[in-house]
């Protein structure tokens, strides 16, 4: 009998109050990352940008994700985004297959490795519901995606299901402990919106009375419309918006975004334990992304990502 994946219950807590179809809506705005870059949407040189950005600000990828050793294998990429990751799998000489829940997403992976040249095979997918065969994949490769799906233990059961037995598996998820989950989003984040809130006590209901639709383009906290976002939602659905297992799910990508899950080192060993190894690191401590810190080391950058960064590689072997 073949062996399958199931989800263990383990101590983390996911949701599962949104649909796959909330989560489609609002991450089908533009590929994941596009508002990073100013060049037009699609063009060489917008792709061009996009992959100098993401490998100056994740240096850590090269180093972390073995793309030279896949080739002649048969690559799953789950979440392409803008498709730059895709891209190093395929000029590696791997046999590259990229899917998506987004069309916008699939489009935009199509045009880049249009743009360089390279091949492979795009399509809309359901992570939690993929329609490829059991043991499908050499290797399977999701960077920041599966966190952000409504039920992650199934997507995680179908990352298990597509492997070849001895297949290899990096999955890339948001990280509990970490500085910016404690100090930036439940520290900083809800601070400034508390305050927001209680400069505006007595105006509330006048203010609910005037809320509209989530603005589901906004990404990250540079735009001060972020701010009003993050009010709005408080609006919507009262105190319970700033409990941390509330919040999380609004705070780093958008405040309209549906889900986006954190995790440990154990939480993830106990849900991948059916995997035959699991293994961790922790990386993305971009102090030198920041103009203020770009004085800063890049052996500094170096230690504290890996002890306070926010993203929790998982290696896992079939």
């Amino acid at each position: 009998m073949r062996p399958r994946f199931e989800p263990v219950a383990g101590p983390n807590r996911e949701t599962s109050i949104s649909h796959v179809s909330d989560v489609r809506e609002f991450w089908n705005v533009e590929a994941c990352g596009s508002h990073f870059v100013a060049a037009e949407r699609g063009t060489s040189e917008f792709y061009e940008q996009f992959r100098s950005f993401r490998y100056r600000t994740e240096w850590h990828i090269s180093e972390l994700v073995p793309f030279e050793e896949t080739r002649d294998k048969k690559i799953l990429e789950i979440g392409c985004g803008n498709g730059a990751d895709g891209a190093l799998f395929s000029r590696a000489g791997a046999d590259y297959t990229g899917v998506d829940l987004t069309p916008a997403a699939v489009r935009a992976t199509q045009s880049h490795f249009e743009a360089l040249g390279l091949n492979g095979r795009f399509q809309v997918e359901d992570a939690e519901a993929l329609s490829f065969s059991d043991e499908s994949f050499d290797f399977v490769y999701s960077h920041g995606v599966l966190h952000h799906t409504p039920h992650p233990k199934v997507a995680f059961a179908e990352v298990f299901r597509v492997l070849k037995p001895g297949g290899r598996a990096i999955v890339m998820l948001y990280h509990k402990h970490s500085f910016n989950y404690y100090i930036r989003i439940l520290g900083y984040m809800r601070a400034r919106i508390l305050l927001h809130v209680l400069l505006r006590v007595g105006r509330h209901s006048e203010d609910r009375s005037r809320i509209n639709q989530p603005m589901l383009h906004l990404r990250g906290n540079q735009n001060s419309l972020v701010w009003r976002a993050h009010y709005a939602n408080f609006l919507r659905q009262g105190w319970s918006y700033l409990q941390a297992k509330n919040f999380v799910h609004h705070a780093t990508d958008g405040p309209a975004c549906p889900v986006a899950n954190v995790y440990t080192h154990r939480m993830v060993r106990t849900i991948f334990r059916q995997f035959t190894a699991v293994e961790t690191k922790v990386a993305h401590f971009p102090l030198r992304k920041y103009s203020a810190f770009k004085w800063v080391p890049l052996f500094v950058e170096r230690r504290l990502s890996s002890m306070l960064g926010w993203y929790l590689f998982v290696y896992l072997t079939k």
